[in-house]
């Protein structure tokens, strides 16, 4: 694995690779004032010759173009376009999810009033309803 050259950002003087300057940014990444870009998918072509592109540009662009589709075809104008966060710990995502499942399920479970693991018991019916 190369280790990465670290030099003081200019602005706030955390470090940052040296390699970013070669390509062109002289600022770290938290300091950077470039907006994200968005990708547009598009399906392209006629009937059996169709294939789907992609466009990448900046946010800025995407909400003009959007603007003026929706102004064009009379819905109203989406004010922020759907951005995923890639940097989520999808772990910690899945597992606040199992949680609130296996909660869920413990409570729901607490309002049977049979045991559905032992197959030789008889059901005792719905509470509030005789059979």
């Amino acid at each position: 694995m190369q280790k990465l050259k670290m030099i003081p950002c200019p602005k706030c003087e955390r470090p940052f690779p040296e390699k970013r300057k070669e390509l062109g940014y002289f600022v770290c990444v938290n300091c950077s004032t470039t907006d994200k870009v968005v990708g547009i998918t598009t399906v392209e072509g006629t009937g059996d010759h169709t294939w789907n592109d992609l466009i990448i540009m900046d946010r800025r662009k995407a909400l003009q173009i959007a603007a003026k589709e929706a102004e064009i075809t009379g819905r109203k104008v989406a004010l922020d376009l759907e951005v995923q966060d890639y940097e989520k710990d999808e772990e910690a995502i899945s597992q606040s999810m199992n949680e609130a499942i296996t909660k869920s399920l413990s409570e729901s479970q607490q309002d049977t009033n049979y045991d559905i693991f032992d197959p030789n018991k008889q059901f005792e019916g719905v509470k509030g309803i005789d059979y």
